[in-house]
């Protein structure tokens, strides 16, 4: 039992470590680009404003990252689970990586249906799948030329009960030995990686009754797709 508990612990530890360093890093991209415009003569307000706006919600980001934390030791509930709009957790998503996007020169859009998509979720937890899924796209795409770099975060709706989440790079795509072992935990490819954003990402997803994947594109690049069940009392209407 102590042996199990110290490995939760050390799991939670490194994926709380790797969820939470993604708004510290907008904090710190904003935090240099509103040094930069006011040092500007004059000073360019309008745009420190929406900078500062920016700082805060990335606070707000990690701030709900640190309760839900918090919310694991304690053990989670069925109160935790509420009506989400998945649109808005993408909207937050890219609002959130917009100026890493901008300053590793990736261009980052959302296409699909409008309006709500509802979803029995916690929004925390869809915002750390897309987070996940989005900053593991920009890093593929770290050796390529910067005006290849593009990420698309793409809906579909399958029917009145599933909506589909797909995560497009224009990267080098996934080698076939490791599209099926890049969703274990601790498997990563990169030099500092946790290997854990992925293995919290599918755990997250199948909690929620849905099924994550990857696969490569025949055009180039990777696709890494999600499902998560719709409320069957609100169906969405495609537009």
């Amino acid at each position: 039992m102590h042996l199990n508990r110290a490995a939760e612990a050390g799991a939670l530890s490194a994926a709380f470590a790797h969820d939470l360093g993604q708004p510290l890093v907008a904090i710190g991209l904003h935090a240099k680009a509103a040094e930069n415009l006011l040092s500007a003569n004059p000073p360019e307000l309008g745009k420190l404003k929406e900078t500062v706006a920016r700082i805060r919600h990335a606070n707000h980001h990690a701030a709900r990252i640190i309760k839900q934390v918090r919310s694991l030791i304690k053990r989670r509930s069925d109160h935790d689970i509420h009506e989400t709009d998945l649109n808005l957790a993408i909207a937050d998503a890219v609002k959130i990586l917009s100026t890493e996007a901008n300053h590793r020169q990736v261009v980052l859009s959302a296409e699909g249906p409008q309006g709500p998509l509802l979803v029995d979720a916690d929004p925390v937890h869809l915002l750390q799948v897309l987070l996940n899924l989005a900053t593991n796209a920009m890093d593929a795409m770290a050796d390529i030329p910067a005006e290849a770099r593009r990420i698309v975060i793409r809906t579909t709706l399958l029917g009145d009960t599933v909506v589909k989440v797909t995560v497009s790079d224009s990267g080098p795509g996934i080698p076939g030995e490791s599209l099926d072992e890049v969703f274990d935990a601790f498997y990563t490819t990169k030099e500092h990686g946790t290997g854990l954003g992925l293995s919290v990402s599918r755990t997250i997803v199948e909690t929620y009754g849905g099924k994550i994947w990857a696969e490569n594109c025949a055009k180039g690049g990777a696709d890494f797709h999600f499902t998560i069940p719709l409320r069957t009392n609100h169906p969405p209407h495609a537009r």
